[in-house]
């Protein structure tokens, strides 16, 4: 059977049955045979296609975690994994539930700022976007104080506290994007405080709203600024305006902020403005040791009504057992998901993520196939398809505290999230370059490619905090996230940075990212190999890679292993 039918199909019976809301995602998944055999030899561009073209599809309807696409993914995996010989990983089944909260803002609310010149309404989409990520359906704010809090960081080992002498219960933090001292030059105090221009966790979104929630903090509003985020408007509003997903978590919720968001440059201009400052004056001011959070004397009002539910997802997990040292492991990973539906361009509202993240899964559904084929290794080698990393990478923090093998016997892992589709590369690009000892192996295969590694051209992106591999990294595991990079043997460089800046201006997290016939597959082959080659060296033999000793996951992995 032609599986555009069948998948066709698929998704009308599981909609007529209610879908997957309440936790059917856990059921057994349809029989291998129901699916087309893989179009070609193992990491071959036929396979790799196939693959890709049925996963990004629009009978997936965009991937969306515990949704009707989510079934037909989860299955579709599970199917390719079975019929590689994999058994299954997480307790006897192909599949980990990961229990999750789902919220989806009712309407369009908007933030109401209320200073000298009386109250003026900021809308939702245009100038702001909110959410709530706590259990409660309804959250309300009346009349909060705004208060600018500069980066929002909280460092005590660079002696940085963007919080000093404030207590933010009742009020609504105002916060800027990426570190202190991205945008500082050479010689300026804070120059290289928090990496420079290579992002820090303090830069991370998700580190700005926790951060608040410590504080006690109402509400966090993050201001959107394209070159410090990395990402035009366009991708906040596609990003965070649909369901947003959270793992359930001790205490209602009570750690977060009732409203978390993020806000239009040209609002927080206007927000200064109204309180008679100078944006840029005070942005300045936060880059400096010693900044101080500012009162803005306006107050803001927000109400969300929010439909929550309690929902279960699934990170896919399959494994080739260990011949002689089956409790090790290596593993190999790549996220599943994507946003499912999203703003609309042209009347198209499916957000497919072929390249983010079907390209990714075709890969490491391809490394099982080669690892099966090529016979077992004395250690075991797993294979993980996460659920919702668009959502904050929660399918992987998941699995790193609920790991089927712990992360002192996990030697090395692997991180897949969108592949070189643009042709062979002459260069690898390790993101968080000179963090780990597995850069020497890569370096090793990639040279008898003729092939150059280097580290990220843009590392205020904070792409390592971006994926999967973060979380791996922060329960020690020595993980390598790494991909072909620009300078193209067809076209060099510069065809190379014309594309993946037009993918990031017109794709990147927009309906425009679906499959393309005309794909190179040959760059993502070259580093398939690379990655069978560096996972096959640890998985045959006894080494125990590690971070180096600046990263700062090394002490981490010292403990993890003396405690083995």
């Amino acid at each position: 059977m032609h599986f555009r039918l069948l998948a066709a199909g698929a998704l009308i019976a599981l909609a007529g049955c209610g879908g997957l809301r309440e936790g059917v995602a856990t059921a057994p998944p349809a029989a291998a045979t129901a699916v087309e055999l893989p179009a070609g030899p193992p990491m071959s561009p036929a396979a790799l296609a196939q693959h890709t073209r049925i996963l990004s599809s629009d009978a997936f309807g965009g991937r969306e975690p515990s949704s009707a696409g989510e079934r037909l993914t989860t299955d579709y995996i599970t199917r390719m994994f079975q019929q590689a010989g994999l058994q299954p990983g997480w307790k006897g089944q192909w599949l980990q539930p990961v229990p999750l909260l789902e919220a989806s803002v009712q309407g369009d609310p908007a933030i109401t700022v209320t200073g000298a010149d009386g109250p003026k309404a900021y809308a939702y989409r245009t100038d702001q976007v909110v959410w709530t990520k706590r259990p409660q359906g309804a959250q309300s704010i009346a009349d909060a104080p705004l208060v600018f809090v500069g980066y929002g960081v909280v460092s005590p080992e660079n002696n940085w506290n963007d919080y000093a002498g404030i207590d933010m219960k009742g009020k609504i933090a105002v916060i800027l994007v990426n570190d202190p001292d991205f945008e500082t030059p050479q010689g300026h105090p804070t120059s290289g405080k928090f990496g420079g221009k290579a992002m820090t966790y303090y830069g991370r979104w998700t580190y700005k709203y926790e951060e608040a929630g410590r504080q006690g903090a109402a509400g966090a509003l993050i201001v959107h600024e394209t070159g410090p985020a990395s990402y035009p408007w366009p991708v906040v509003e596609s990003s965070w305006t649909g369901p947003q997903f959270d793992t359930k978590r001790d205490g209602d919720g009570a750690d977060r902020v009732q409203v978390e968001g993020w806000m239009q440059n040209a609002a927080a201009i206007d927000i200064f403005r109204r309180a008679g400052l100078d944006f840029a004056t005070f942005k300045t001011a936060a880059q400096l040791p010693g900044f101080r959070p500012i009162d803005l004397k306006l107050t803001a009002s927000v109400a969300l009504a929010t439909d929550i539910k309690e929902t279960v997802s699934n990170n896919v997990i399959g494994v080739l057992p260990g011949t002689s040292a089956p409790d090790e492991a290596v593993l190999y990973g790549a996220h599943w998901d994507h946003l499912g539906r999203c703003t609309p361009v042209d009347g198209d509202d499916i957000c497919n993520g072929a390249l983010d993240n079907a390209s990714g899964t075709s890969g490491l559904i391809e490394l099982a196939r080669r690892f099966a084929a090529e016979g077992r290794t004395r250690r075991s080698v797993v294979f993980i398809a996460y659920t919702a990393e668009e959502q904050g990478l929660l399918g992987s923090a998941y699995y790193a505290l609920n790991p089927a093998f712990p992360a002192n016997r996990t030697a090395t892992a692997v991180n897949m999230d969108g592949a070189s589709l643009l042709g062979a590369t002459r260069d690898v690009i390790v993101v968080g370059y000179g963090k780990s000892d597995l850069e020497d192996m890569l370096a090793r295969y990639a040279t008898a490619q003729g092939r150059t590694v280097k580290p990220e051209e843009f590392p205020e992106r904070g792409s390592f905090y971006r994926s999967d591999h973060f979380n791996l990294a922060k329960v020690g595991i020595p993980v390598i996230y790494a991909a072909g990079g620009v300078d193209l043997v067809n076209g060099g460089v510069t065809r190379g940075k014309a594309l993946q800046a037009d993918y990031i201006a017109r794709r990147y997290h927009k309906p425009q990212d679906e499959f393309d016939p005309a794909w190179d597959y040959t760059g993502q082959q070259q580093d398939l190999q690379l990655y069978y080659q560096l996972g096959r060296t640890y998985a045959e033999g006894s080494m125990w890679p590690n971070w180096k000793p600046t990263a700062e996951f090394h002490a981490i992995r010292q403990q993890s292993r003396a405690g083995r």
